[in-house]
């Protein structure tokens, strides 16, 4: 069963910040990862409740919500500014 999948209005802001190309290829990626056992495609993060994925440069920052099988895209930026905050 396919998990849902929402986008912060942070994130929402981050796509818009970054190419359009990209922006696509993260939406694209993080609804590929809700297809399947999101675990399996997450890399958990250190000392932090958020996992993240790659997509070239950028990473997906994303909170699991288990009990309704949601992904929450947090955050959407270059991996030099992705885990500042």
């Amino acid at each position: 069963m396919a998990w849902s999948v929402i986008f912060t209005s942070k994130a929402e802001r981050d796509l818009e910040k970054i190419p359009e190309d990209i922006a696509k290829r993260i939406i694209l990626r993080i609804e590929e990862i809700a297809q399947d056992d999101p675990y399996q495609q997450l890399d958990k993060m250190v000392n932090s409740p958020y996992y993240k994925f790659r997509v070239g440069v950028y990473r997906g920052i994303v909170n699991i919500v288990n009990d309704k099988m949601i992904l929450q895209l947090v955050k959407a930026k270059h991996r030099s500014k992705a885990y500042k905050d």
